[in-house]
């Protein structure tokens, strides 16, 4: 069951959760309005009083949520589209062939050309060309994806090998990991300590990379949020903070 409410000019959307016994869940709709997951017991009252208590957080979040949907634009692989890897941007050329492959060409300066939203700071943007013998949108993205992939599945591996022989607890051993494309989360680690990646964090710069990693890596010795996972992770990462905030930059990724 759900509901709208307006509540200082903050538009809500109140889904009752017969489930979810105390804590009320939180999430921001691009196009500008906050959706509350609550138990049934709320009462309006109750809701009421939150977004008001909260209403400058919940205005500078519902913002930002929707300058990002505004400045994202799905991509539609075609020749001349940006596309990034490890935090820069590469003009897409796609070029009718086989085998298919991905290949990188070296930058050049692009003349009168603004920097769109976390493109990178280069002079110009190098190129990546795409091989496929199937030139429509689905095709090429399926092979610039098994790139992605195996760029993905390197760099990963490296990172993981290199915190391996820094953390005390893992023992120079590596964990039991995997990655694939999500559309919800940046990684996970479960309860029997199995790390799951995204892979669309190939797309961002390698210290993001390195703060996911982190992030599920220091799950593997407190399974929480709380002040001991913290301590952890100011203890390894004292910039974790940062390149938190410089991650959720790229959060439109998470749909390509």
């Amino acid at each position: 069951m759900s509901e709208r409410l307006l509540i200082d000019d903050i538009e809500v959307e109140v889904r009752r959760n017969s489930r979810r016994r105390t804590r009320i869940g939180l999430a921001f709709d691009p196009s500008g309005y906050v959706i509350m997951d609550a138990p049934t017991h709320a009462d309006d009252a109750e809701i009421r009083a939150l977004v008001s208590e909260h209403r400058r957080w919940l205005s500078v979040r519902l913002k930002r949520v929707k300058e990002t949907a505004e400045a994202f634009h799905p991509p539609r692989y075609r020749s001349g589209e940006l596309v990034h890897y490890l935090g820069e941007a590469y003009r897409l050329e796609v070029v009718p062939g086989a085998p298919a492959e991905v290949t990188v060409a070296a930058a050049g300066p692009v003349a009168g050309e603004q920097l769109p939203l976390f493109a990178g700071a280069g002079m110009g943007f190098a190129t990546l060309k795409v091989v496929s013998q199937d030139v429509a949108a689905d095709a090429v993205k399926e092979v610039l994806n098994e790139w992605f992939k195996a760029r993905a599945a390197e760099s990963f591996a490296q990172r993981l090998g290199h915190f391996a022989q820094t953390l005390p607890w893992l023992e120079s051993r590596l964990p039991d990991w995997r990655h694939s494309f999500m559309r919800s989360q940046w990684g996970s680690c479960s309860a029997e300590g199995r790390i799951s990646l995204n892979t669309h964090l190939i797309k961002t710069p390698s210290a993001l990379i390195d703060y996911v990693i982190l992030h599920e890596l220091c799950h593997l010795k407190h399974l929480n949020h709380g002040k001991r996972f913290y301590a952890l992770m100011s203890r390894h990462m004292p910039d974790w903070q940062q390149r938190r905030s410089e991650l959720n930059r790229y959060v439109s990724l998470l749909v390509e």
